[in-house]
């Protein structure tokens, strides 16, 4: 009998393995984590502040930050890894991980 894992470890799997310079949605991650995107959206809230996870690597659906209290440091520690938004916000297709590995 096989048991099916626990969403949450899968979750932290998967985020921790969102290489530097790539993004991903927040849909992309919950449909990955077989669950629904408020779920992935609250284990974010409930991550540390000083978490190596790297959290503010998933944005939304439109490929833009979204508003929270975190926004101006998603933005930079996405700039830092060379990740900039066009000027309507959107960042690069291209960079959308794991949707660059096909």
């Amino acid at each position: 009998m096989t048991t099916e894992p626990d969403p949450k470890i899968v979750f932290y799997q998967t985020l921790s393995s969102i290489p530097e310079g790539y993004y991903t949605s927040y849909g992309r991650i919950a449909e990955l984590c077989g669950v629904h995107v408020r779920q992935i959206q609250a284990w974010l809230r409930t991550l540390p502040r000083d978490t190596s996870l790297p959290w503010f690597r998933i944005i939304n659906s439109q490929r833009k930050i979204t508003e929270h209290e975190g926004a101006a440091t998603q933005y930079n520690n996405l700039a830092f890894e060379g990740l900039l938004p066009d000027k309507n916000g959107r960042f690069p297709k291209d960079r959308f991980w794991p949707d660059c590995l096909d």
